[in-house]
């Protein structure tokens, strides 16, 4: 089974999205848990989301986030750790078996399994501009793509095997990175903000297999309707579904909550594709 740690700071309306995802289409996650640094004025919304979430744990996070993620994995026996952020998605069921994990992971060189990438996803943005970014090598075995990440140009969604949006990692691997990445925090002063984290997880690219794995379609999307965060401004969001974070929490306070089963998902071609949130609201 898998540990799921969802990084979280004042969207509770996308985060119930999210966590109402995992629970429908990402079953194999048993321990879910929400690392989550909200505002002053959003904490009225947690009783809501622990009574609503009752078999989601929920860490406030520290001063070191990087410590955080090592105690939330240290803290349960499941093997295999994955990461996401609260504007995620997982729009399709995640058709691996729960015995499937070990075996993939048995192979050293495989880096991570990822759950944005399928053969589905051919376009990349970035400063605003679109790049074509197409699966052109890789290899089958029993159902499962093997990407072989260093044919592709370092920054192609197809190299980039450490990211916090769905991608699976030993739990081994995650406490190696993190261990050092949080001895090096205490000498730095890393930003303490998911992005900064898998900023930071780049310096490992080089340390791990050739092998990205993933299914011929993908199962998550990051709708990036809004940014919470000061870092990473480069990165796009809200450009044709922007929802601001207060209206958002509004419609959460008056009990409006977005239902995934009337959400449109158009064809997913990015792992970052804003989708129309507000559309599904009930």
């Amino acid at each position: 089974m898998i540990t799921s740690i969802i990084f979280s700071k004042d969207r509770p309306l996308q985060l119930d999205l999210c966590l109402k995802s995992i629970q429908k289409n990402f079953t194999v996650s048993s321990n879910t848990v929400v690392l989550h640094n909200y505002s002053p004025e959003y904490k009225e919304v947690f009783s809501t989301l622990v009574n609503e979430h009752p078999n989601v744990k929920f860490f406030q996070q520290t001063e070191s986030i990087y410590q955080d993620i090592i105690d939330i994995t240290n803290s349960s026996d499941n093997a295999h750790v994955c990461m996401f952020t609260d504007d995620n998605i997982i729009y399709r069921p995640v058709n691996i078996s729960p015995g499937a994990y070990p075996n993939i992971f048995s192979a050293p060189q495989v880096a991570c399994i990822s759950l944005r990438l399928g053969y589905n996803i051919n376009t990349r943005y970035h400063h605003g501009r679109r790049f074509d970014d197409i699966c052109e090598k890789s290899k089958e075995i029993n159902g499962y793509v093997f990407i072989p990440r260093t044919t592709y140009l370092y920054g192609s969604y197809w190299s980039y095997s450490h990211s916090v949006d769905g991608h699976i990692f030993r739990k081994k691997d995650m406490l190696r990175m993190f261990a050092e990445i949080e001895y090096l925090n205490k000498a730095f002063n890393y930003r303490q903000t998911p992005n900064e984290v898998e900023s930071q997880m780049q310096k490992f690219w080089t340390q791990f297999g050739e092998f990205i794995v993933c299914l011929p379609h993908s199962s998550v999307v990051n709708s990036p309707n809004n940014r919470v965060s000061d870092t990473h401004t480069e990165n796009f969001s809200g450009e044709n579904f922007n929802y601001d974070p207060e209206f958002l929490l509004g419609k959460y306070l008056s009990g409006k909550r977005i239902d995934l089963d009337i959400l449109d998902f158009p064809d997913i071609i990015c792992p970052h594709q804003e989708i129309d949130i507000i559309g599904a609201i009930a």
